[in-house]
């Protein structure tokens, strides 16, 4: 698991007050009983958390692995090394 996958899915579960370790790369964000009010937050605390914008056209997201490639993708377009 990379550490953004580690930082999102500790998001998750703080967001839905449940234990990390039930989140899953591949669950479906809706499957855990997110609505897309969450998911927004989850947005919005990864934007906060890795110091990126996450563009109004790239929210096509369905899994916790989702989230965190599209951190990655952003993380790297936004903060090159």
């Amino acid at each position: 698991m990379t550490d953004t996958l580690k930082i999102i899915s500790q998001l998750i579960a703080d967001k839905l007050e449940v234990d990390v370790e039930t989140i899953k790369p591949e669950s479906n964000l809706t499957e855990l009983g997110m609505d897309s009010l969450d998911t927004f937050d989850i947005i919005f605390s990864a934007e906060d958390t890795f110091n990126i914008k996450v563009p109004n056209d790239k929210v096509d997201i369905a899994t916790v692995q989702d989230v965190a490639n599209l951190a990655d993708a952003l993380i790297s377009e936004q903060h090159p090394k």
